[in-house]
């Protein structure tokens, strides 16, 4: 209740109604809470030195051993080749162990044991690799390959 003045001057006690919105005015001790966004920048750096691992890939390893094997991409013979691995890195980027989560293949001009063989030249192109400060000293899970769009 507060005191206020009618329009003859006297004195009235008139109920004040509380908004809503003023009630972190009256109790200090919960402020409200502002909404914000964590950006994680190691993660953030990783995800775009994977898009330069992922290239390099392409070029080096894929697409060297589809060439031997005579295949084409297209979308009526080869339209996926997509892997997901785990890469583990000691504290220098070298990668020190490979792991393949999943894969999605379909290509019919791949045999079996060229399949087989890609995983193998997968391997040891990743052992023999150095991946970015990202990446040192840990593991990460990425997406190796392409899917066409048919």
């Amino acid at each position: 209740m507060t005191a206020s003045c009618n329009l003859d001057g006297n004195k009235e006690n008139t109920q004040v109604k509380k908004r809503s919105e003023d009630s972190n005015m009256v109790n200090k001790t919960n402020p409200p809470q502002l909404d914000t966004t964590r950006i994680d920048m190691d993660k953030v750096k990783q995800e775009l030195d994977w898009s330069d691992v992922k290239l390099k890939f392409l070029n080096e390893c894929l697409n060297p051993f589809l060439k031997t094997k005579n295949v084409t991409t297209n979308c009526s013979d080869c339209d996926k080749i997509s892997f997901s691995y785990t890469l583990t890195t000691n504290e220098k980027g070298e990668v020190i162990k490979v792991n393949r989560e999943s894969e999605l293949i379909e290509c019919k001009q791949l045999t079996r044991n060229d399949i087989a063989e890609l995983h193998a030249v997968i391997e040891s192109y990743f052992k023999r690799q150095i991946l970015p400060r990202s990446f040192a000293k840990g593991s990460y899970t990425g997406q190796l390959g392409f899917i066409l769009k048919c």
